[in-house]
């Protein structure tokens, strides 16, 4: 079963284990959009998880793969020491062998640019409440990389990385803002 440890702005994860993943509540123009537009979607009893804006997978150290705008990157996981940051962290739901199949594909991704249209294309599905997959190869939003590179570990097969959102995650985690 998976553990869920929340740091707050000046505290940092330690003894990160690779393949787990982390959600962030960022403080930026897009962060906010993307809180904004998952409300529409996140109501009532679930909407205290459209406070999450960001995902990424923990590699190895002390580093994260993410995409980001400028497309897919590793980053210390101390950038994130000012915003305020929840670990999940899978325990026995990877074994090793799943954890170094979930990094090996973040890891693969590096370089890739960022998914302009994904995030059009989910954007869409929240205020229309439609499926709409508008997704070229090699591209990726930061929930799409956690759900595919999971997905290579044995988990969420039941998500679809095109539409799903850092608030998707959250749910299926039950990782909930500290308000």
């Amino acid at each position: 079963m998976a553990r869920i440890e929340r740091y707050g702005p000046g505290e940092e994860a330690r003894e990160l284990k690779p393949g787990d993943f982390m959600l962030a509540h960022r403080h930026h123009f897009l962060a906010g959009l993307i809180s904004l537009a998952q409300k529409r979607r996140f109501r009532g009893r679930d909407a205290v998880f459209a406070h999450w804006s960001h995902s990424a997978v923990v590699a190895s150290g002390d580093s994260v793969i993410e995409a980001e705008i400028r497309g897919i990157v590793r980053s210390p996981i101390s950038k994130y020491r000012e915003d305020e940051y929840h670990l999940v962290r899978l325990g026995d739901e990877l074994d090793t062998g799943a954890r170094e199949r979930v990094v090996v594909y973040a890891t693969r991704q590096l370089g890739q640019a960022f998914g302009y249209l994904d995030m059009i294309g989910a954007s869409l599905y929240l205020l229309f409440g439609r499926p709409v997959r508008w997704a070229r190869r090699h591209h990726e939003i930061c929930s799409s990389l956690v759900v595919r590179a999971l997905q290579e570990g044995g988990l969420l097969n039941e998500l679809d990385p095109a539409l799903t959102l850092p608030a998707d995650l959250a749910k299926r985690f039950d990782v909930r803002a500290s308000r």
